[in-house]
Protein backbone atom coordinates (compact mmCIF):
# COMPACT_ATOMS: atom_id res chain seq x y z
CA UNK A 1 0.00 0.00 0.00
CA UNK A 2 1.27 3.10 -1.06
CA UNK A 3 1.57 5.90 1.90
CA UNK A 4 -0.51 8.91 1.64
CA UNK A 5 0.15 12.67 2.05
CA UNK A 6 -0.60 14.42 5.25
CA UNK A 7 -4.12 15.00 5.45
CA UNK A 8 -3.46 18.75 4.41
CA UNK A 9 -1.49 18.17 1.94
CA UNK A 10 -2.69 18.68 -1.82
CA UNK A 11 -2.32 16.16 -4.81
CA UNK A 12 -2.67 16.52 -8.36
CA UNK A 13 -3.74 14.31 -10.20
CA UNK A 14 -1.12 14.75 -13.34
CA UNK A 15 0.36 12.38 -15.71
CA UNK A 16 4.15 14.16 -16.42
CA UNK A 17 7.31 12.58 -17.59
CA UNK A 18 9.68 11.25 -15.27
CA UNK A 19 12.78 9.53 -15.75
CA UNK A 20 14.17 7.30 -12.52
CA UNK A 21 18.20 7.52 -13.40
CA UNK A 22 19.29 5.94 -9.68
CA UNK A 23 17.81 3.43 -7.59
CA UNK A 24 19.98 3.21 -4.65
CA UNK A 25 23.37 2.75 -5.90
CA UNK A 26 22.45 1.15 -9.64
CA UNK A 27 22.21 3.71 -12.68
CA UNK A 28 19.18 3.03 -14.36
CA UNK A 29 17.19 4.83 -17.39
CA UNK A 30 13.83 3.91 -16.49
CA UNK A 31 10.94 6.46 -18.24
CA UNK A 32 7.87 6.37 -16.47
CA UNK A 33 4.62 8.46 -15.75
CA UNK A 34 3.48 10.04 -12.85
CA UNK A 35 0.48 9.65 -11.33
CA UNK A 36 -0.11 12.11 -8.75
CA UNK A 37 2.23 14.40 -7.48
CA UNK A 38 2.18 16.57 -4.25
CA UNK A 39 4.83 19.46 -2.63
CA UNK A 40 6.31 15.98 -0.61
CA UNK A 41 6.22 13.03 -3.18
CA UNK A 42 5.64 11.69 -6.39
CA UNK A 43 3.32 8.83 -7.32
CA UNK A 44 4.31 6.68 -10.43
CA UNK A 45 4.07 3.97 -12.69
CA UNK A 46 6.19 1.03 -12.39
CA UNK A 47 5.65 -2.32 -14.59
CA UNK A 48 9.83 -3.54 -13.91
CA UNK A 49 11.52 -1.53 -11.73
CA UNK A 50 13.88 -2.46 -9.40
CA UNK A 51 13.11 -0.29 -6.41
CA UNK A 52 12.62 -1.09 -2.49
CA UNK A 53 10.72 0.30 -0.14
CA UNK A 54 13.68 2.44 1.96
CA UNK A 55 15.68 2.80 -1.02
CA UNK A 56 17.27 6.00 -2.10
CA UNK A 57 16.74 7.43 -6.01
CA UNK A 58 16.99 10.28 -7.90
CA UNK A 59 14.55 10.99 -10.82
CA UNK A 60 13.64 14.09 -13.34
CA UNK A 61 10.45 15.01 -13.63
CA UNK A 62 9.67 16.93 -17.24
CA UNK A 63 7.31 19.77 -16.66
CA UNK A 64 4.72 21.15 -19.29
CA UNK A 65 5.94 24.53 -21.26
CA UNK A 66 5.01 25.94 -24.40
CA UNK A 67 5.83 24.42 -27.63
CA UNK A 68 8.36 27.86 -28.32
CA UNK A 69 10.47 27.16 -24.37
CA UNK A 70 13.16 24.53 -23.98
CA UNK A 71 12.15 21.26 -21.75
CA UNK A 72 12.27 22.41 -17.98
CA UNK A 73 13.25 19.37 -15.90
CA UNK A 74 12.95 18.84 -12.29
CA UNK A 75 15.86 16.95 -10.89
CA UNK A 76 14.57 15.41 -7.49
CA UNK A 77 16.78 13.17 -4.58
CA UNK A 78 14.46 10.97 -2.38
CA UNK A 79 13.32 7.46 -1.13
CA UNK A 80 11.17 5.32 -1.99
CA UNK A 81 8.34 5.62 0.89
CA UNK A 82 5.63 3.20 -0.56
CA UNK A 83 4.67 0.83 -3.08
CA UNK A 84 1.37 -0.88 -4.82
CA UNK A 85 1.99 -4.12 -6.94
CA UNK A 86 -1.78 -4.07 -7.94
CA UNK A 87 -1.76 -0.92 -9.46
CA UNK A 88 1.97 -0.81 -10.85
CA UNK A 89 2.96 2.22 -8.80
CA UNK A 90 5.36 3.51 -6.22
CA UNK A 91 5.55 6.81 -3.91
CA UNK A 92 9.16 8.78 -3.97
CA UNK A 93 10.03 11.71 -1.65
CA UNK A 94 10.82 15.04 -2.58
CA UNK A 95 14.07 15.31 -0.26
CA UNK A 96 15.76 17.79 -2.42
CA UNK A 97 15.12 19.24 -5.99
CA UNK A 98 16.81 22.14 -8.45
CA UNK A 99 15.17 23.26 -12.12
CA UNK A 100 17.58 22.09 -14.52
CA UNK A 101 17.64 22.98 -18.45
CA UNK A 102 17.63 19.75 -20.26
CA UNK A 103 21.21 19.84 -20.95
CA UNK A 104 22.07 20.06 -17.28
CA UNK A 105 19.35 17.58 -16.72
CA UNK A 106 21.28 14.82 -19.30
CA UNK A 107 24.70 15.41 -17.29
CA UNK A 108 23.49 14.24 -13.92
CA UNK A 109 21.93 11.22 -15.53
CA UNK A 110 25.20 10.33 -16.94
Amino acid sequence: MVPSDSKNAQRFNISLPVQLTKAGSRCVSQILTTHNVSASRVLMNCPSCPVEVGQEVEYFVTLPTHASEAPVRLRCLGHVIGSDPLDDAFAVSIEHHEFVSDRRALRFAS
